[in-house]
């Protein structure tokens, strides 16, 4: 008898956790995934609701319409993109799917604050309820001169700020017009210049001398003598079964790491990084969250590296100056410049500021939220010096701005499929950072990337002024 007590108790108790721990998924779902869940494409609730519903609109930091949703005689709603193909990366589409903010905000721009009140006076007016508006972190006259600048050039801008990880713009061509999404499906999903891909967050590619930031920070922490290290340039050097060139085989002589920084000596970094040692040099990559998960709003792809102890000689000098199997994002690039001008800290980045209601309060706010410490703020002091010479005197001088001092770094990576890809990252002032910005223009002219960065920082800083 006693065994068979013991045994039901036993059933009770197992059934009882049973019960709680459905209790709990259904509260998780409820709660923590509504939004996801709501925001999935395969979700037929969400799509069935938008017949009764005005989506919420789309604004950029100061207010302008990006997207908004117009009444149309049959009842139905038709949604338009007032700024079309400027901001088509960033809002995406809600046609044929949804992308974009779009799609990252489906669950707040379809949610309805006070839906009662407003049911109500939607009968007595004879309107549906309204969506939340989502504000975003966009400034429109910034992410204007991005694209006005990129124009026809396959690549991306992006534009933050270095102290909240707000995202100030982001441009990426070849782009698409959200308005007409649905009527030119046939030729965008055929087109092989992949206009739907958000440069930006989604595409992958080498860092090339960008990347040198990494090995110079791995350096400071595993080369004791970095700061006396000098190197006798000759414009090659080999290691192991790999030539390494400087551009245009130029022949910068002796050279320390802050004339290497300055004029993109690859052959110094080689040299640095059989110091560094590859399992040192991994480590440092990691830290600096090249494999980290971001959270950021719209999509994107997750850096590569393939740098580990048992790497080759060759591996270990290809990686260090930024070529190899590295790739990496615009968007994380301009995360890892933003995380030397702002003391060693880099913030996770995002593009949705706030909601806003129908009646015209703030609701949910974004707060910036500290994603890594890649670096102590002296190393990034020491940093600071040397992007200061690559703009004041080296590689970066296109992206000087009269008056304010630019620090920043060039980059020219390999592309084995055509012409090599150019990169800048930067940010603005130097002493007092208050925007970076990484610039990629794929297949193109050594240095391209520059004087856009350049211009874009200035228009910057003086939107950030105001």
């Amino acid at each position: 008898m006693n065994n068979m007590k013991k045994s039901a108790r036993r059933v009770f108790w197992l059934l009882a956790l049973c019960f709680f721990l459905l209790l709990g998924y259904l509260g998780k779902l409820v709660m923590i995934d509504r939004a996801e869940i709501s925001s999935n494409s395969y979700n037929i609730r969400m799509r069935n609701d938008e017949a009764g519903i005005q989506r919420g609109d789309i604004l950029d930091a100061d207010g302008e319409v990006l997207a908004t949703s117009v009444w149309q005689e049959d009842g139905s709603y038709l949604r338009e993109y007032p700024r079309a193909r400027m901001a088509a990366h960033v809002t995406g589409y809600s046609s044929v799917g949804k992308t974009g903010v779009e799609a990252a905000a489906n669950f707040t721009l379809m949610s309805v604050h006070q839906e009662l009140l407003q049911r109500l006076q939607g009968i007595i007016e004879g309107r549906d309820p309204k969506g939340n508006d989502v504000v975003l972190t966009i400034d429109m006259d910034i992410q204007s001169i991005a694209g006005d600048l990129l124009g026809s050039a396959k690549g991306a801008v992006v534009v933050m700020e270095p102290s909240t990880g707000r995202v100030l713009a982001m441009q990426a061509y070849p782009d698409f017009d959200p308005n007409t999404v649905a009527a030119d499906w046939e030729y965008l999903t055929a087109d092989e210049e992949s206009p739907l891909v958000n440069r930006a967050t989604q595409g992958l590619y080498p860092p090339g001398s960008t990347f040198k930031i990494i090995t110079a920070l791995a350096a400071m922490e595993y080369v004791p003598d970095w700061q006396t290290f000098t190197v006798n340039c000759s414009g090659e050097a080999s290691f192991e079964n790999k030539v390494i060139h400087c551009y245009n085989n130029k022949a910068h002589g002796t050279v320390d790491m802050q004339e290497a920084m300055a004029e993109s000596c690859n052959c110094y970094f080689a040299a640095l990084a059989q110091k560094i040692g590859a399992e040192n040099l991994s480590t440092v990559m990691k830290r600096c969250g090249i494999l980290s998960e971001y959270q950021f709003d719209l999509a994107y792809s997750q850096s590569v590296m393939h740098l580990n102890k048992d790497s080759t000689e060759s591996e270990l000098v290809e990686t260090a100056i930024g070529q190899g199997r590295t790739s990496a994002s615009v968007l994380y690039m301009a995360m890892l410049i933003s995380a030397v001008a702002n003391d060693g800290i880099m913030m996770r980045p995002y593009v949705i500021d706030h909601v806003q209601y129908a009646n015209g309060e703030a609701g949910t706010t974004t707060v910036p939220e500290k994603l890594l410490q890649i670096c102590t703020s002296e190393e990034a002091d020491t940093l600071n010096t040397m992007l200061i010479s690559v703009v004041d005197s080296g590689t970066g001088t296109a992206a000087r701005n009269s008056g304010v001092t630019v620090a920043g770094k060039t980059g020219t990576a390999e592309n084995a499929t055509g012409k090599d890809h150019s990169w800048f990252v930067g940010y603005a002032p130097a002493e007092d950072p208050k925007v970076a910005i990484a610039v990629l223009i794929e297949n193109s002219d050594y240095g391209k990337a520059t004087p856009i960065a350049g211009k874009v920082l200035q228009v910057a800083l003086e939107e950030t002024a105001e």
